[in-house]
């Protein structure tokens, strides 16, 4: 099913399937990226979900888009020391980031559930957005999906951490990622843990991608709501 485009809230993007679907699953791309990136894998799962992949609001320095400002040239510095870990990063523009999103969540049918994933960039946004969903009235999706991510503002993030209990949340991480560090993903899913959530952890052999595997078990979850 081809995509088609939309306005909800504060942003704009791709959706796939029918508005009909009594499941929506959102999913926001990683910096450097687009919703054109990611949509055309949905089209063959059209019937699994309302598919929703929103472009972020800022342009990227290379190309794509970006959820908050990052400086280029220092993270290559950073990067030549290895894969990052980036959980003591606090970056501007993060608040404005999970406003937008939860305009967007909040112009969606009331009465459906939806999963919210992210792929790196995108999924330290979606973890932003479960940990104050609370604290701003935004609602909290019925699973979560954090695909090649981090953890972020970890100084903020830790005593909210009882915000994710019960929570299904699925953790994806390349063995041989160049961006994220492995043990990137590895204290993203033991953060997760330790907040009560119900974790799904699937290490892949594989870089900082989105491989079959990944869109597999995002399937999966997004079935058993």
């Amino acid at each position: 099913m081809p995509s088609e485009s939309f306005v909800l809230g504060q942003l704009s993007g791709l959706a796939v399937g029918h508005s009909t679907i009594p499941r929506t699953a959102i999913v926001l791309h990683g910096r450097e990226m687009t919703a054109a990136d990611l949509a055309p894998f949905a089209e063959a799962m059209a019937g699994e979900a309302r598919w929703i992949f929103p472009d972020a609001p800022l342009l990227a320095e290379a190309r794509g888009r970006t959820w908050w400002p990052i400086d280029s040239e220092a993270r290559i510095r950073a990067l030549e020391a290895g894969p990052l870990e980036l959980s003591a990063m606090d970056p501007p523009g993060r608040s404005q980031a999970r406003a937008g999103l939860t305009s967007l969540i909040a112009a969606l049918p009331a009465d459906r559930p939806f999963v919210l994933a992210g792929f790196s960039q995108g999924g330290m946004l979606a973890m932003d957005y479960v940990l104050h969903a609370r604290e701003t009235g935004a609602r909290r999706p019925a699973a979560l999906a954090l695909m090649s991510s981090t953890r972020i503002a970890i100084a903020d993030w830790r005593p909210r951490m009882a915000e994710l209990g019960g929570l299904p949340v699925l953790v994806t991480h390349g063995h041989d990622d160049r961006e994220l560090a492995f043990r990137a993903g590895e204290g993203l899913r033991d953060f997760a843990t330790a907040g009560g959530a119900l974790v799904t952890w699937l290490p892949f052999d594989g870089g900082h991608e989105l491989p079959f595997i990944v869109w597999r078990a995002l399937r999966k979850l997004i079935r058993e709501l």
